[in-house]
């Protein structure tokens, strides 16, 4: 069968993203915008609870292509609030059952608790919801009133601590068109000191080194099948 050498420098590409996140591994990342400034890295590791079946609430499975964030590090800071301060470890997932109308939250889906709750446009939420996934392909949609995905976290994110002493929650708000933008929260566990939207994510170089070798090498792999078909000729 032949492949268009497009196609094969596309699949080759695809194919090293793919292998790249087969197993647990490190992501680096900065964040940029709305006063929110910051260099991560998180630590991820497998997914036991992905799988397929919707339907139901809560959602008994994770979606396909969702791994778990084990830890992070790095530096956060709001200038809004005037933070600036190093992160000091991930919130460990904490399942809760989601509103019953919303049949696509995660399995992992829960809340970190604001003891004073936390506005939404509907009411006052206990806490901000977050899942601790990442996605490296870009998020499904994950919650059945929320069209809009995209980005490394999906709508609910994760949430980490500070040294500070205050604990952020950061996710995505999806692609609108031109790019995933991201969101932040902040509180000190009582009252939220800051909500931010606009915010982008950018991955450090070493994060896509993968990927592109997976592209040269491909790219080389066409040059060579062009070499031999213009000798054959």
């Amino acid at each position: 069968m032949f492949m268009n050498p497009k196609h094969l420098i596309a699949a080759g590409c695809l194919v090293a993203a793919s292998l790249g996140v087969a197993r647990a591994g490190t992501f680096a990342f900065t964040l940029s915008g709305s006063g929110i400034s910051g260099n991560l890295q998180l630590t991820y590791a497998p997914n036991p609870n992905t799988g397929t079946l919707p339907g139901t609430s809560p959602n008994p499975v994770d979606p396909l292509g969702s791994f778990i964030v084990t830890g992070i590090s790095g530096t956060f800071a709001d200038s809004n609030i005037g933070l600036n301060t190093t992160i000091t470890g991930i919130v460990p997932s904490n399942p809760a059952n989601p509103e019953p109308l919303n049949l696509l939250a995660p399995h992992s889906f829960g809340f970190f608790v604001v003891a004073h709750g936390v506005q939404g446009p509907d009411a006052v939420a206990p806490g901000f919801s977050y899942d601790n996934l990442y996605y490296p392909g870009g998020s499904p949609q994950t919650a059945s009133d929320y069209p809009f995905h995209g980005g490394y976290f999906d709508i609910y994110g994760l949430v980490f601590h500070t040294a500070s002493g205050d604990s952020v929650n950061l996710w995505s708000n999806g692609d609108f068109g031109g790019g995933p933008n991201y969101g932040v929260g902040v509180t000190d566990g009582t009252d939220v000191r800051d909500y931010a939207g606009g915010i982008i994510a950018v991955p450090e170089p070493a994060a896509w080194s993968l990927v592109t070798g997976g592209c040269a090498l491909a790219f080389a792999a066409i040059t060579r099948f062009r070499a031999r078909a213009r000798k054959a000729a």
